[in-house]
């Protein structure tokens, strides 16, 4: 357990990625594959008809951010951020189809932004 600390702590304070685990993939594949990754491994957990809990809170285990939205013709914006290198931030957002209850559509940009 010391071992992972430290080797958190030289990533971070190295100029390296700063996304959780679960986010960790799709940063390093950087923001074309990444994007293409991840939705189609969040459409493969959690297709059109699905409950919308468990993507929800797996979106949070990774780090995103929802706000939350009332109109059910509007999807739902997620937004992670993660530093990529000292002078590179990767904003990654999860727009989220679906009617409070039911997931009806999942669509993921990244892109990269000066730090």
């Amino acid at each position: 357990m010391l071992l992972g600390a430290l080797a958190l702590g030289a990533q971070m304070f190295s100029g390296g990625f700063t996304a959780r685990p679960g986010m960790e993939p799709y940063v390093k594949a950087g923001p074309r594959t990444g994007a293409e990754r991840l939705e189609q491994d969040l459409l493969a957990a959690h297709p059109p008809g699905s409950n919308l809990g468990p993507l929800a809170e797996l979106l949070r285990q990774y780090g995103f951010q929802c706000e939350a939205v009332r109109q059910v013709t509007i999807a739902e914006s997620c937004r992670f951020r993660s530093r990529r290198s000292d002078d590179q931030v990767l904003t990654a957002t999860v727009e989220l189809g679906h009617d409070g209850l039911v997931v009806q559509s999942i669509a993921v940009r990244m892109a990269l932004s000066a730090n």
